[in-house]
């Protein structure tokens, strides 16, 4: 399914945001497949003369809080700026489910709501850095058919120019291995096709959630309310257009200059949150490569030692390796 290009939006609040003084959080209200919905953009006041901009797009069930990523890139001369998307984190309602979507490329009007301010703030080149169901998103984004010249002449509004596409572990496969999911992937569209109206809920906590909040002796405290231990309940027609998704985006030919960051293993099927903490806990990183390999023309691949699923919460000595590694990279990018 192809997305139209899209409906005008309209800013409907712009406040400090809750992560403090440095950071700003404006909301927007559009018409998507659900009716009337907000997606909110929250932005780091540092670096306000700066003409490149990076757009952090997080991933299933997340919002952003990681503003050390935010610092660091300010740092580096960048304005930064974060999408909650659409039912995600800040752009939660209470009229709609959360994580809910109608097809993935619905979120490509998020993206045009932020690329849009960015180019109204003043950024010309953007690099998108997203992570998990972010990269399949974003991904998807740039792969669409239509033109930021078409967007700009539907919208009436300038878009900057994509430079570059970070991935953080992205769901760019199903979490298994390459030889199983060649064997499951008709049984598994059929599943999740015949079961759509079907939601499963976790009952306790996940690993990798364990391995995450300072409640159970992680590094990170963030909003249970927007990042439940247990997550949202988990729908097979959101499995089911996360897999159309996947499927749409190994037919495509991507020229955009991307970084893939993945962790060394997988460690999915492990037992104790320390072995957890070795790897990937989420998804299979072998199918995650060969996924990216079809698709991006100018990919560059690195794999993290001991890098969890979203490589920048992992333990410090891995989260120094992705930021130096990302920092490498985007300086051997044309300027």
């Amino acid at each position: 399914m192809t997305a139209p290009i899209g409906q005008h939006w309209q800013q409907v609040n712009e406040c400090e945001d809750l992560l403090g003084a440095k950071y700003r959080a404006r909301t927007y209200s559009f018409r998507s497949y659900q009716g009337t919905v907000d997606t909110t953009l929250v932005d780091h006041l540092g670096e306000q003369k700066a003409t490149r901009g990076i757009l952090y797009i997080h991933g299933y069930t997340d919002y952003f809080f990681q503003t050390g990523l935010a610092e660091h890139f300010i740092a580096l001369g960048y304005r930064f700026y974060a999408i909650d998307l659409q039912g995600y984190g800040r752009s939660i309602r209470p009229n709609f489910l959360p994580n809910w979507c109608d097809s993935i490329d619905q979120y490509w009007q998020d993206l045009d709501i932020a690329l849009a301010t960015m180019k109204q703030d003043g950024i010309n080149q953007v690099t998108l850095l997203a992570h998990s169901t972010g990269g399949l998103i974003a991904s998807g984004y740039v792969a669409q058919p239509y033109s930021p010249l078409e967007r700009e002449q539907y919208y009436q509004r300038a878009f900057p120019d994509i430079t570059g596409l970070i991935l953080n572990s992205p769901f760019l496969a199903m979490p298994f291995s390459p030889k199983v999911l060649d064997r499951l992937s008709g049984v598994m569209k059929m599943i999740v096709s015949v079961c759509s109206s079907v939601a499963i809920q976790a009952k306790k906590p996940s690993l990798y959630a364990q391995s995450l909040h300072t409640k159970f002796g992680g590094d990170w405290d963030y909003r249970l309310d927007w990042k439940p231990l247990t997550g949202f309940p988990l729908s097979f027609y959101w499995l089911k257009q996360i897999m159309l998704a996947q499927q749409q985006l190994s037919h495509q030919c991507i020229d955009t200059p991307t970084l893939l960051c993945h962790s060394e293993i997988s460690t999915i099927h492990k037992k104790t949150i320390s072995e957890m903490q070795c790897g990937d806990g989420v998804l299979d990183i072998h199918s995650m490569q060969n996924a990216a390999e079809k698709c991006f023309n100018q990919l560059s691949k690195v794999a993290i030692e001991q890098g969890f699923h979203d490589l920048y919460l992992s333990r410090l000595p891995a989260r120094q390796k992705y930021l130096a590694i990302i920092d490498n990279w985007l300086s051997q990018q044309p300027s």
